[in-house]
């Protein structure tokens, strides 16, 4: 492609610098001839000082957000890089999101779930759907294992670009607040973003809940969203809707909302309820449990009905479809109840907690950690919210990263009170092997933190584990 059409809308280039591009990079390690390196700027390393790699592996040209000094090549200032980026990897593959339809999600807890419902009833609708989000990327039969909740840039027009060629219509994906602030999808505007919660979370890279809360908001303006779709029993979700500027409907179950649920009841089977959606009446009975699910289905129920899924296609859908993988998973044997969630958050602990005690008749036990080299102020409220909630507490480790598995249990030990229920055990196989061997008939095991993560992260090794294997595994023994 040439320069010129690659960098439009970003930079101006001249006839005389007018060359063809053959690839796009932003690692001079990985250069090949023909490339355009784009020096973007980390937490870790800045791409401005490797221009003479780049160009040394042959790069064409370069772009950049401070001056680079006199290169051989042509060198473009632009004043964001990232937004940069993000634009011209969207002109490198035709702009292919300006040909689908897309569905964001964004939130501390539940993106996954929604996104993944959302997903599955525009198919009962007849769409032919693509989605990208924290488990898997998924469309037209193939099924791509995530690297990022929301990929980079060049890796997200990519799979756009594919997908438009498989014929997908519709886009479902999650919105992380990294991706936010990155500015990943600057270009990329949705036709509805969902809005499902805010609660503590990635403190390590935004510093509070201030900054955390307003990249959040940010993104429901018109350069990121056509319509927006808030639950309002929400704080947050509330400031959102009474200060976004682009149309806006509201969900939820306690607050006036134009779609909310009424008569949510817990079945053997998952949860009921009668849905109202914008006066259109439905009743759903599903097989996702607990109340903070019935938020995440009533909002994936208002987006496909605001792409017109017919609500016979929408309970018809619900009542046969699976829990998405390693969300509220659960596994019955020898009378004892066993959940495999991803919560890793305090208010996501909590929740999944308090519908774990609902199938509860006799001891609640819970098994978890905290990742390092993430929010350490949220480990000791969650080792009081499992001391609190929990007869059992069985603490180890996930994804240590590089810091120390005692080190991260310490932290979770400090908030925990009644210290006498509470076991460390921080090989995460034991921890559920003893969980295993601690529960009774009519006990509730609740394994919490990773779900359908498939490794286990320390010391930058990414190691194969699966807390459903070990699950399994134990049961077993």
């Amino acid at each position: 492609m040439l320069l010129s059409r690659l960098l439009d809308g970003f930079a101006t280039v001249g006839r005389e610098e007018d060359v063809e591009i053959t690839g796009i990079s932003i690692n001079s390690g990985k250069v090949k001839k023909g490339d355009l390196f784009v020096c973007m700027r980390g937490v870790k390393d800045d791409g401005h000082l490797h221009c003479e790699e780049a160009v040394a592996a042959g790069a064409a040209a370069i772009v950049c957000e401070k001056s680079v000094g006199e290169q051989p090549v042509p060198a473009f200032r632009v004043a964001d890089i990232r937004k940069a980026y993000a634009g011209i990897s969207a002109n490198w593959f035709g702009n292919p999101a300006s040909s689908l339809r897309i569905i964001t999600v964004t939130g501390t807890n539940g993106k996954s779930t929604t996104a993944y419902v959302t997903a599955k009833l525009l198919e009962a609708g007849g769409f032919r759907v693509g989605l990208i989000g924290t488990m898997y990327y998924e469309y037209a039969g193939k099924k791509l294992p995530a690297s990022l909740t929301t990929p980079d840039p060049y890796e997200l027009h990519s799979l756009f670009a594919d997908m438009r060629s498989e014929g997908v219509q519709y886009v479902v994906m999650e919105f992380s607040a990294h991706a936010i602030y990155l500015k990943k999808l600057c270009g990329v505007c949705s036709d509805i973003c969902i809005f499902t919660n805010l609660s503590q979370d990635h403190l390590d890279f935004f510093g509070d809940m201030k900054r955390y809360k307003a990249v959040k908001k940010s993104c429901f303006t018109a350069k990121y969203t056509r319509c927006a779709l808030v639950n309002v029993d929400d704080a947050c979700g509330r400031e959102i809707l009474s200060e976004c500027r682009v149309p806006a409907v509201s969900y939820g179950l306690d607050n006036p909302a134009d779609c909310f649920a009424i008569d949510v009841t817990d079945t053997r089977r998952g949860s009921s309820f009668i849905a109202n959606i914008m006066d259109d009446i439905v009743s759903i009975d599903c097989r996702l449990y607990g109340r903070f699910n019935v938020y995440n289905v009533l909002a994936a129920c208002t987006a496909a009905r605001m792409t017109g899924v017919g609500l016979s296609e929408i309970a018809d859908c619900l009542y046969s479809l699976d829990p998405p993988q390693g969300r509220f998973n659960v596994l019955q044997s020898g009378g004892v109840k066993y959940v495999v969630d991803f919560a890793h958050t305090p208010d996501g602990l909590y929740n999944l907690l308090k519908e774990g005690a609902k199938l509860c008749k006799g001891k609640l036990v819970t098994v978890f950690g905290c990742g390092g080299d993430r929010d350490v102020t949220k480990r000791p409220i969650m080792g009081k919210i499992a001391g609190e909630m929990s007869d059992v507490v069985i603490i180890t480790s996930d994804n240590p990263r590089t810091e120390s598995r005692q080190s991260i249990a310490d932290d979770i030990m400090s908030g925990v009170r009644k210290k006498d229920k509470v076991f460390v055990e921080l090989d995460r196989s034991r921890a559920i092997a003893l969980a295993v061997e601690l529960a009774r008939e009519g006990d509730v095991v609740l394994i919490a933190g990773k779900g359908s993560e498939d490794y286990i992260d320390e010391n930058n090794v990414k190691t194969p584990y699966s807390d459903s294997v070990q699950l399994n595994k134990a049961l077993g023994r």
